[in-house]
């Protein structure tokens, strides 16, 4: 949110497509998670009524691991959820324009709780080992 001015109209969709974009792992058991995690959100979003655009949902999840910016359809959103997201997966590494005062009050209220060591072991329990399940996620999920 903090990348979108906090604008009210954006909440529900960014709540949702955070919810949703690594669900795959758990519901597919897969490590090319992006399209299970895609499905499992737009059917969701029909079933629980959300009222959600499905292609903004669906661009949200399908993008948020893109190397590059994106620059396609919703544009603001799915770029907003992109590099938060690379801030997550890079424990703040990566700040994308975010102050690490900022980065660390939102750790603060969501702390990760083991988060990406539970990911390698995912990675080793679906893929046979870290560095096979490593390639495959690479693979699966890095969009440029």
């Amino acid at each position: 949110m903090h990348f979108l001015g906090n604008a009210e109209e954006h909440e529900r969709l960014v709540q949702a497509a955070f919810v949703y974009h690594d669900i795959g792992l758990w519901t597919d058991r897969e490590l090319a998670y992006l399209e299970p995690s895609e499905a499992v959100a737009i059917a969701d979003n029909i079933k629980f009524g959300l009222g959600l655009d499905p292609e903004l949902l669906r661009g949200a999840i399908h993008w948020h691991h893109k190397i590059l910016p994106y620059s396609g359809p919703y544009r603001e959103v799915i770029e907003a959820c992109r590099k938060a997201d690379w801030i997550d997966a890079s424990k703040g590494m990566l700040r994308k324009g975010m102050s690490r005062s900022e980065i660390q009050r939102v750790e603060a209220a969501f702390p990760n709780l083991g988060f990406h060591e539970t990911l390698l072991r995912l990675a080793k329990d679906y893929g046979g080992s870290i560095f096979v399940g490593g390639i495959k996620v690479t693979l699966g999920i890095v969009k440029w």
